[in-house]
């Protein structure tokens, strides 16, 4: 079963999320700051992150830059409710898999958890794969 991080500071949006995602057969694991999220990272492996951008204490993107240096291929969606232009490009250069904006469309954010995950999946066979091809 694939596995989703979720991290949001508010705990009706992670309560939504994990229901959804569940329902799709998910496995999920819920953090409500970020040295939560990152003590999940330690504990699991995961195969996509859903971030909201403005945590209580700090900030999504940051907080996805962790991630990353934990699992570079790692997919991270960036949650908003406070959406711009400027802010969605900024998440995109700094290596976000997709930007959505709250309230957000259930059948969008599915199709965005499943792309990430299967794209991340296609990354790691080629990788595989090339390594078996040098040796």
């Amino acid at each position: 079963m694939d596995r989703v991080l979720i991290v949001d500071d508010d705990a009706s949006i992670l309560r939504v999320l994990r229901m959804r995602l569940e329902s799709e057969n998910y496995t999920v694991s819920a953090a409500s700051c970020i040295e939560e999220a990152q003590e999940r990272m330690i504990e699991e492996m995961f195969d996509l992150a859903i971030v909201d951008l403005k945590l209580g204490e700090g900030c999504g993107i940051e907080l996805m830059k962790r991630l990353h240096r934990t699992d570079p291929k790692l997919p991270v969606i960036i949650l908003t409710a406070y959406g711009s232009i400027e802010s969605a490009m900024k998440a995109m250069r700094d290596g976000a898999y997709c930007y959505l904006t709250k309230p957000f469309d259930n059948r969008e954010l599915l199709a965005q958890v499943r792309n990430g995950i299967e794209k991340s999946k296609l990354s790691n066979e080629d990788r595989q794969l090339q390594s078996m091809v040098r040796n």
